[in-house]
């Protein structure tokens, strides 16, 4: 069977909407610590809320990507990018704790 890239299970189709969201949040957020040297009302009043906002779309990609992979068998090219946020958090935790083991 062949893998294709839209999510077959509503479980992934969540997963990979809320990776795309989390894509554009972190763009976004970029350009707007740029800007805020300029002015602060993005640190002070919006970003505490963004930052929530960007975490509850990371865990609901990474739980959802992993629990759709793992259980609802939709192997799609969106839910497997989705898992990406995960993976990055394991591979640097692994990093650091070699880095630390090894005293470096």
């Amino acid at each position: 069977m062949p893998i294709s890239f839209w999510p077959r299970t509503w479980l992934g189709w969540i997963a990979a909407l809320s990776f795309d969201l989390f894509v554009m949040l972190y763009i976004i957020n970029g350009y707007m610590i740029k800007v805020s040297a300029v002015s602060s009302w993005w640190l002070a009043s919006v970003l505490p809320y963004y930052g929530g906002a960007l975490m509850l779309t990371v865990v609901t990609s990474s739980i959802g990507s992993v629990v759709a992979l793992l259980f609802g068998r939709d192997q799609t090219w969106a839910v497997c990018m989705a898992t990406l946020p995960i993976v990055a958090w394991v591979g640097v935790h692994i990093i650091i704790l070699l880095l630390n083991t090894f005293h470096l």
